[in-house]
């Protein structure tokens, strides 16, 4: 598959942004060091909260589908019993 220009354009973009700011990484760093940090550590627990909220919704949900599938085997097994001993003879 080809390459547009536009892509190029960006492609190009980015290794340029990419080369500048790795040349320039010790001074970056020192600059916005304490800043990326707190806004990591932010991001971190925010994204720690959020996964604990989705994992319990998933395991509620789990939890639902494996009580429906008990509840289901268990209405079809009363119903099958009794037609298996319907058919035997005693003698």
């Amino acid at each position: 598959m080809p390459m547009t220009r536009s892509e190029a354009m960006f492609f190009t973009a980015g290794l340029v942004i990419g080369a500048a700011a790795g040349a320039n990484y010790p001074v970056l760093k020192e600059k916005f060091g304490p800043l990326l940090s707190g806004a990591l550590a932010g991001a971190g627990s925010a994204f720690g909260e959020s996964y604990a909220e989705m994992a319990k919704k998933v395991a509620e949900k789990v939890e639902a589908v494996q009580d429906a599938m008990a509840e289901m085997k268990q209405s079809a097994s009363p119903s099958a019993t009794p037609s298996n001993t319907a058919g035997a003879t005693t003698t």
